[in-house]
């Protein structure tokens, strides 16, 4: 390499076309410039990927359950006309709750809530599956499971399975029920459950509860932080 004017090393090196000399205070200035333009760039890249893949707040109104292991994948019948696996959204979260269609109060205030908070979180929305598991598959048919499901979202899903079926799906995330009756009918009976909503991540593992009485604001906040 040929030697140069300005280095020690006998290298000379070139400034941009734009720059001011390289004496005195422009350019001084302009190095400073350049460095804080530069750490800018930086941090707002870091700041991006802390946003995607950092760790995530945890919930303000859920119970954090941030579980390592998955939950045993399961396939029922659903109002899509075919059955579907838990792993069959491997893509997004998916919020479960376990109900039956003729109560009377939890569960269709809990299915409202789930419904708005699902408007609430707007495109977000699409990055998680409601599904509603039946704890009475001897009543909720698929059929009836859709009419139901339809007043509070037309994206609900709901799931039935045989009655051993239903109850060993059910024990795995702390479900439990029972039938109450109400008369000596066969047929006339309340059924007695857990009221909890539970969010699992895309590989199945439970990340946050949602106790009954969190209201649908609330449950969108803290699915807006999980959903990010």
């Amino acid at each position: 390499m040929a030697p140069g004017k300005g280095g020690a090393d006998g290298v000379h090196i070139e400034a941009p076309p734009n720059a001011p000399a390289r004496e005195g205070h422009g350019w001084r200035t302009y190095r400073l410039l350049v460095a804080l333009a530069a750490i800018m760039v930086v941090g707002a890249a870091a700041i991006l990927l802390w946003q995607r893949f950092g760790p995530r707040p945890g919930p303000k109104y859920g119970v954090a359950i941030n579980a390592n292991a998955s939950v045993q994948d399961f396939r029922l019948n659903s109002t899509l006309g075919h059955p579907i696996a838990l792993s069959d959204f491997a893509d997004r979260y998916t919020v479960l709750y376990f109900g039956y269609t003729t109560c009377p109060d939890i569960c269709p205030t809990t299915l409202a809530d789930l419904g708005k908070a699902e408007k609430l979180l707007g495109d977000a929305a699409k990055r998680m599956q409601v599904l509603f598991v039946t704890v009475d598959p001897e009543r909720d048919t698929p059929e009836r499971l859709h009419d139901y499901l339809a007043y509070f979202s037309p994206t609900f899903i709901g799931l039935s399975g045989g009655l051993e079926e239903t109850e060993a799906i059910a024990s795995q995330f702390g479900v439990v029920y029972e039938k109450r009756y109400a008369s000596g009918s066969a047929t006339d009976y309340l059924m007695d459950h857990s009221a909890a909503v539970i969010v699992l991540d895309a590989e199945r593992r439970p990340q946050v509860m949602f106790p009954f009485g969190v209201t649908a604001e609330q449950i969108a906040s803290d699915l807006q932080a999980l959903l990010r």
